[in-house]
């Protein structure tokens, strides 16, 4: 596992567009320049930790989303259904 930095900015380019934001209202809320924001989302820069963390927030998204894909209540949510979709079956096997 490793960080891809144009898979970060594609995350951030959806989450973004996702929020109705444009790239200039997104720069002007984490005090950036909108070049800086459209240089990440083309994944030619990356972002500073205090970038990423104030990212995160003003998009309501966890860094790990937006550096990895992943929400880990997301994820914690999604073993919890498969273990009662396998409980759920057992019970059917034994019926």
């Amino acid at each position: 596992m490793y960080f891809d930095q144009t898979e970060f900015g594609k995350r951030l380019h959806d989450i973004r567009t996702l929020r109705g934001l444009t790239q200039e209202a997104l720069a002007e809320k984490v005090s950036v320049e909108k070049q800086h924001i459209s240089r990440m989302e083309r994944g030619v820069n990356a972002c500073s930790i205090d970038l990423l963390v104030e990212l995160s927030c003003v998009l309501g998204v966890s860094t790990d989303y937006l550096l990895m894909g992943k929400e880990p209540h997301l994820e914690k949510k999604k073993d919890q259904l498969l273990d009662i979709i396998g409980q759920l079956s057992e019970m059917a096997r034994n019926m």
